[in-house]
């Protein structure tokens, strides 16, 4: 069925460049997720505190490489664009920010974050 309005975005507005860093006040950044951070995913999973709030939990480093994987693949079909919200100095995972179920169409996006327990 044929759209009867212009997309907000149009097809490949994400896809036909890299995910970007963007580097934001207070010293924090927020870069395209590696599999080398499956091991801070796997530690903030499991945190009581994030389990209570998501429908998911992270049991091995392999289980969370795959949902970077699945992250990292949302900015090539643009369904999503998720980011690791790293501290600046140091490249220490600090949590996680994305928009997910994209409709370029409508400009729409899902909003979703979490933040780690730091370290006292």
């Amino acid at each position: 069925m044929p759209s009867l309005v212009t997309p907000v975005m149009a097809p490949g507005s994400l896809n036909s460049s890299s995910q970007p860093t963007l580097l934001v006040d207070d010293g924090l950044l927020l870069r395209p997720w590696l599999p080398s951070d499956a091991a801070a995913v796997t530690r903030v999973f499991q945190d009581p505190k994030i389990q209570q709030w998501h429908l998911r939990r992270a049991d091995s480093e392999d289980e969370a490489r795959e949902w970077i994987r699945q992250w990292r693949d949302g900015w090539e079909s643009e369904t999503a664009c998720h980011w690791a919200v790293a501290d600046a100095s140091d490249d220490k995972v600090l949590g996680r920010i994305s928009l997910q179920s994209i409709i370029m169409v409508g400009g729409q996006a899902e909003i979703s974050y979490w933040t780690g327990v730091s370290p006292r």
